[in-house]
């Protein structure tokens, strides 16, 4: 052979070597992550003056009935954030009258409406008109996980009713105050 042939058959050989010989190594590493989601159970009322007054108001005719008028206009409005463990029971929130008491002959009414179109999915519905006592009962269930926003017109809003019960047991009483307690609590 000669040097030609020898320099010809090398390059052959060199360039069928080389781009075997350019693979590199794959290497591997690994990190953890750690994500705590804790469960959450979180309600707010949000008002401008956070009082709500409503007047007896006797008829202007002999014998007529008295009216039950809304002297305020303000908007109420229930906020919550929930988040429920694994396999957890969907929630409600409860009210009840905590402090104070509502006159004798008068029952307070409350209705939650439907939700705002801000938040999540998964927020309660109304349990519909429900008459507040001082005993705990839902006025929104099926509560998931879930957030309704936070602020007026976020939420639910808080609609406030009184009805002459027994106007046999009407006293003059002045005025009369009472606190409205709201929970948020599992099923």
């Amino acid at each position: 052979m000669n040097l030609k042939e020898i320099y010809s058959k090398s390059l052959f050989l060199i360039a069928l070597i080389l781009p075997l010989s350019c693979f590199s190594q794959l290497n591997n590493a690994e990190f953890n992550l750690r994500l705590s989601v804790p469960e959450i159970a979180i309600v707010d009322i949000e008002s401008g003056a956070g009082r709500i007054e409503f007047n007896l108001i006797p008829s202007t005719e002999p014998g007529g009935k008295p009216e039950l008028r809304r002297e305020t206009t303000e908007s109420v409005w229930i906020n919550y954030s929930s988040s429920l463990r694994v396999n957890g029971q969907k929630r409600s929130i409860i009210a009840q009258i905590s402090q104070g008491v509502v006159p004798n002959g008068v029952a307070l009414f409350l209705q939650a409406s439907s939700h705002s179109s801000f938040g999540s999915i998964n927020q309660g519905y109304s349990n519909g008109k429900t008459q507040i006592t001082s005993e705990p009962k839902p006025i929104i269930s099926g509560i998931g996980s879930c957030f309704t926003g936070d602020g007026i017109n976020m939420g639910h809003e808080l609609i406030f009713s009184l009805e002459i019960s027994d106007f046999s047991k009407l006293e003059s009483i002045g005025s009369e105050e009472f606190t409205i307690l709201y929970t948020i609590t599992d099923n």
